[in-house]
């Protein structure tokens, strides 16, 4: 679904003023009417206005801060972004042994996004946070799903602490994560290689 048409779809699911009070949530004296646009700016102006900030922000940062520094701040960002996300939808991801793991991937057949070798994991993202199929070229972060000109390769490692969070929670242990490929910086998926610390 196009991102234009999921904020008009949430509008009218009576969710508020859908996304767009997200970026500006209104005060107890406006309405939530959801025929009723907010008054400023449109939703396309907001998201615009977000994607520019964003590249901005990311300019600044490859100007000012050494790599280590960068992927460590991308990161620690990533691993906030994946407990927000559990801990907002409710779930809750149990720890079993790696061994299990791979015996339970196997039987399932990983779905052509996991691939093991040894104690590695190869992973890629096929499906988006909703289960749906993903197309390639598609970047599944929702804040870049438009692939900004502009914005920094520096971005992709949000992604990097993200998987190894999930990672982590489910093997109860330390992985380590390295980004091997990713929609922003031209490839067709994001790809990453996970290995048991």
């Amino acid at each position: 679904m196009e991102r234009r048409k999921f904020l008009e779809s949430i509008g009218k699911c009576g969710i508020g003023a859908g996304l767009c009070s997200l970026l500006a949530l209104p005060s107890a004296s406006q309405t939530q009417d959801t025929e009723t646009q907010l008054p400023g700016h449109s939703c396309q102006e907001r998201i615009e206005f977000a994607e520019g900030w964003l590249k901005n922000f990311m300019r600044v940062l490859d100007e000012n801060a050494d790599d280590q520094t960068k992927r460590r701040i991308m990161e620690a960002n990533g691993i906030a972004c994946a407990r927000n996300y559990l801990e907002s939808t409710g779930r809750v991801i149990e720890p079993i042994p790696f061994e299990e793991w791979v015996a339970r991937v196997k039987e399932q057949g990983g779905g052509g996004a996991i691939q093991i070798e040894g104690n590695t994991i190869y992973y890629q993202y096929l499906k988006n946070y909703q289960g749906l199929d993903a197309p390639e070229d598609f970047c599944l972060c929702p804040f870049v799903e438009t692939k900004p000109e502009g914005l920094s390769a520096t971005y992709c490692h949000c992604s990097v602490g993200y998987i190894m969070e999930l990672f982590e929670r489910r093997f109860g242990r330390p992985v380590k994560v390295e980004l091997l490929e990713s929609v922003l910086r031209g490839g067709k998926r994001c790809k990453f290689k996970i290995e048991l610390a």
